[in-house]
């Protein structure tokens, strides 16, 4: 399984939307150092799975290439939420080729897999977060849009979404609670990198198997540009980068910025070479 987590950071003035995955992918043992975040291409969105890879995989490349040879979805004159409903007939289109079906069975099973669109729309001026997902009720791949977090004052600031394991999401939910309730920021205020304190934790613990790996992470900025970001993984002293789940190698270099697990509301260029 996994856990995704989406939130609208906000410091000053300056808002952005952070992505956020583990990288473990499970099938009878634990891969720590896999993508599940997808840069699509166009600047202004990325998706994200939880799930069961085999319904994921093919999901996501279908999606990736229907935009690349679809010119209004690729150059963004088709908006965010426009996007959202061709990704979503991309889907259940795709479904409709799933043949030979176990003797006894009428229809294909369900898939196991959602997704989170994260992105910023142009024509609305806003950070958007839809989770994509499987309606048995109708047996096709529907939306979900994400809500202001509940329990805050009138004033709605705060913006998040999680998809993964339900056991290891409402654990997710619950620090981050405990988190802002001790910052006092519980009503009111904003989110700034609490989130990612709470995936730190939880994966620094290791006491959930459907998760582990490094955090990888990807920031949505209101110019409509997507920045991968690399981690210090498990923490900047021991000099280890992540990039998007995977540990670099020593000669890999990144053009984009690094960020350490316990400070992280600062990034830092990629160290020279020695």
């Amino acid at each position: 399984m996994t856990l995704n987590i989406s939130w609208i950071r906000k410091v000053n003035e300056t808002s952005e939307l952070v992505v956020l995955s583990d990288s473990r992918l499970s099938c009878g043992q634990a891969w720590d150092a896999n993508p599940k975040i997808l840069l699509l291409p166009r600047t202004d969105a990325v998706l994200a799975f939880a799930g069961d890879t085999d319904d994921a995989y093919p999901l996501m490349i279908q999606a990736y290439n229907s935009i690349k040879m679809h010119e209004p979805a690729r150059i963004r004159t088709m908006d965010l939420p426009d996007l959202k409903g061709h990704l979503v007939r991309i889907f259940n289109h795709s479904r409709e080729f799933i043949s030979k079906l176990p003797s006894g069975e009428s229809s294909p099973n369900n898939p196991s897999v959602a997704f989170l669109l994260c992105g910023y729309s142009w024509r609305l001026k806003q950070f958007k977060i839809w989770k994509l997902h499987f309606d048995d009720n109708i047996k096709q791949f529907t939306f979900r849009p994400s809500t202001f977090w509940k329990g805050q004052n009138s004033n709605k600031t705060k913006l998040a979404a999680f998809a993964g394991d339900n056991e290891v999401v409402e654990e997710a939910k619950r620090r981050l609670i405990k988190l802002l309730r001790k910052k006092g920021k519980l009503e009111s205020g904003n989110f700034n990198m609490e989130p990612f304190e709470v995936m730190r934790d939880l994966l620094r613990e290791n006491k959930f198997p459907c998760i582990g790996g490094a955090i990888q992470m990807v920031k949505i900025y209101e110019h409509s540009n997507v920045m991968p970001i690399g981690v210090y993984w498990p923490d900047k002293d021991s000099g280890k980068i992540s990039f998007m789940g995977r540990p670099l190698m020593d000669f890999e270099r990144t053009p984009w910025n690094i960020i350490d697990p316990d400070a992280p509301n600062h990034t830092f260029p990629m160290p020279p070479t020695s």
